[in-house]
C-alpha cells in the first residue's frame, strides 16, 4: 500500500486494524484526503507524517495512540482539517502548530494533554470543544481550562491554598470542640432535671 506513491485519499475508517502506522506513509507525497479513524492502531505518531506536506483532511481519531504529538507536523502546511480525539496523546500540544495557517478544525479532545494551550496563529478561532476531556490542560478562559500561571503566580495560589486549608481544618476542629462542649452540657442538665426527685431522696437519705 505505501508503494502507492500517486494515491490522493486513503479512508479505511471504522475497521479492525492494529499495529503502529507504517514510516512508508511518508511516500505519500500527494496525499490529499486520509481517514484511518475508528480502528485499534496503536503507537507514536511518526515525525514522517510531516512528510504529507499536500494533505489538508487528517483524522486519527479513535484509535489508541499514545506518546506526544509531533512538533513536525507544522510541516503539513495545507491542513484544513485535523482530528486527533479520542486517543491517549499525553505531553505539551505544540506550540510549533500555530503555523498552520490554513487549519480550520483541530480536535484534539478526549487525551491525556496538559499544559498551556497555544494562543497564537489559528489557535486563537478555535473553541473549547476542541480540547475537551484531557488531562491537565491550561490557558484562555475562553477554552474553560483554569488560567496559565507562571512558576511565581503558582506558588502563591500555592501557598494561599495552604493557609486557605489550615484555617478551614482549624476552623473545623475549633466547631466539633464547642459542639462537643454544648452537648455535653445540655445532656448533663437534661439529665439533672430527669433524676431530680431521685436526687433530692438521695440526699435526704440519712446514712447508718
Amino acid at each position: 500500500l505505501c508503494e502507492l506513491n500517486d494515491l490522493l485519499e486513503l479512508h479505511l475508517q471504522y475497521n479492525s486494524f492494529i499495529g503502529h502506522l507504517p514510516l512508508g506513509l511518508r511516500n505519500f507525497a500527494m496525499m490529499i484526503s486520509m481517514d484511518i479513524s475508528a480502528n485499534k492502531l496503536s503507537g507514536e505518531l511518526p515525525a514522517s507524517l510531516s512528510k504529507l506536506q499536500m494533505i489538508e483532511y487528517l483524522n486519527l481519531s479513535r484509535n489508541t495512540f499514545d506518546g506526544h504529538i509531533p512538533e513536525q507536523l507544522d510541516h503539513m502546511l495545507n491542513l484544513d482539517i485535523i482530528d486527533l480525539s479520542h486517543n491517549m496523546l499525553s505531553g505539551e500540544i505544540p506550540k510549533s502548530l500555530e503555523k498552520l495557517q490554513h487549519i480550520q478544525v483541530l480536535d484534539l479532545s478526549f487525551n491525556l494533554l496538559e499544559c498551556q494551550i497555544p494562543s497564537g496563529g489559528k489557535f486563537a478561532n478555535l473553541s473549547a470543544e476542541s480540547f475537551l476531556e484531557n488531562y491537565a490542560l491550561c490557558g484562555a478562559p475562553k477554552f474553560h481550562v483554569p488560567l496559565w500561571l507562571d512558576k511565581t503566580e503558582r506558588q502563591s495560589k500555592s501557598n494561599a491554598a495552604r493557609v486557605i486549608a489550615t484555617c478551614a481544618i482549624g476552623g473545623s476542629a475549633l466547631l466539633v470542640i464547642v459542639c462537643t462542649v454544648i452537648g455535653i452540657s445540655c445532656y448533663r442538665k437534661r439529665w439533672l432535671l430527669k433524676n431530680h426527685d431521685d436526687i433530692e431522696r438521695f440526699r435526704g437519705t440519712t446514712l447508718p
